[in-house]
């Protein structure tokens, strides 16, 4: 009961000067609404991103030149998957990828396409507006079948119906058997533009082929590295030992992608730490101020029969109130300027604003706030509680 006694006299006061009061409390809003908002944005975007690479599955080792060696690398060649999958214990399966630019027609012009090679053992979850993704059958029997983005199905068919439609590709014609749903491009390998997926096994049929990397799945118990050594090994044999090669594991790769995110939000959060800082400063200040102003009151009080602890309290929670009000005004900001920047930015780069724990950022937020406002009251409460009950009523 006398806590709240205490809190209502903490508003009375911090009322009456309500102009020093929401100065000193600009610091605690920009700290806390700028925390609240960075980690809002990268939660969103990890939660978004991280959904979107889950859905394209298990892409494996990817084996590819090492160019940051001064010798020119020797392209890959179909014969290096042969040898791949006859001499490599640790390898489950090894394929071929195939993504170069080709020309179609598009609006009856001629367009640039870029045409990117899949295939079915790819366990993935990617969403189709229509048809049906590569089976074995396309695979095996290398069929002139292709699948289409959302886009590309649109522009190539704009009155719709692609779904067992023709295209010219490299003079070649393939089959539409499924367009994909709005997603990014970037997930399915490819970059922005028109694009046309076709089995890899057609793609080694067409003229001038040549696949960029080598996608390896190691047999359960062996590591990347050791698929990657014994790859690298096997490909010096046709390309010469100075010939040199590097693996990335692309699930490793994609935590190392959402970790990235996590410390980049972390350290812009530390940002706004400092300016939460820097208004508890500006607290503590108020609050020596405070004191100064209000010794003879303080003088009175402890006459009257207030005792220390009372008066530490009570600039305690003048103190506490100050961050408190604050911290709430800038949570209010700063989940409002997250939910909109998330919206705006994480859906353009992923195609979906991904799920915020709101809970944990505010109550992590307001409770720092607060110790903000106790850790730099607790000097000038200190000061107060400490007075003289003579000297304060002396004071003019």
């Amino acid at each position: 009961m006398k806590l709240f006694e205490f809190f209502i006299a903490a508003l009375d006061t911090l009322w009456a000067n309500r102009m020093r009061t929401g100065l000193t409390m600009v610091g605690i809003v920009i700290g806390t609404s700028a925390v609240i908002c960075i980690f809002a944005i990268g939660q969103s975007a990890s939660s978004s991103i991280g959904g979107l690479l889950q859905l394209t599955g298990d892409r494996g080792t990817i084996i590819f030149p090492d160019t940051s060696t001064t010798q020119l690398a020797e392209p890959f060649t179909w014969a290096d998957i042969q040898k791949i999958r006859d001499s490599c214990s640790r390898c489950l399966k090894v394929f071929p990828s195939y993504n170069n630019v080709y020309f179609m027609e598009i609006a009856h012009k001629e367009a640039p396409v870029r045409l990117v090679s899949r295939t079915d053992y790819i366990k993935d979850s990617l969403p189709m507006d229509a048809g049906r993704h590569f089976d074995a059958d396309d695979i095996d029997g290398a069929r002139a079948v292709c699948l289409l983005t959302f886009e590309t199905a649109q522009k190539v068919f704009p009155q719709g119906h692609a779904l067992g439609g023709v295209i010219r590709v490299a003079d070649h014609r393939f089959t539409v058997i499924g367009v994909f749903a709005p997603i990014s491009l970037g997930l399915l390998g490819a970059q922005q533009g028109d694009v046309v997926f076709i089995p890899y096994t057609t793609y080694h049929h067409l003229p001038d082929s040549q696949f960029t990397y080598i996608q390896v799945y190691p047999i359960p118990g062996a590591t990347s590295a050791q698929t990657t050594d014994e790859v690298e090994s096997i490909l010096q044999r046709s390309h010469g030992a100075r010939a040199k090669y590097s693996g990335v594991d692309s699930s490793q790769q994609e935590s190392a992608f959402l970790n990235i995110i996590g410390f980049v939000s972390l350290a812009i959060s530390m940002i706004g730490g400092i300016a939460l800082l820097v208004g508890g400063i500006g607290v503590m200040n108020m609050m020596l101020v405070s004191v100064n102003e209000r010794t003879r009151e303080i003088g009175i009080r402890k006459a009257i029969g207030a005792s220390t602890r009372d008066i530490l309290v009570q600039f305690l929670i003048e103190a506490a109130a100050i961050t408190l009000f604050g911290g709430a005004i800038g949570t209010l900001l700063g989940g409002l300027a997250g939910a909109g920047a998330s919206t705006l930015l994480i859906t353009k780069l992923s195609g979906s604003a991904g799920t915020v724990a709101w809970l944990p950022i505010i109550s992590v937020s307001l409770g720092f706030s607060i110790l903000v406002g106790v850790f730099f009251g607790t000097y000038p409460a200190l000061r107060a509680s400490r007075l003289s009950p003579i000297d304060c009523l002396r004071h003019e």
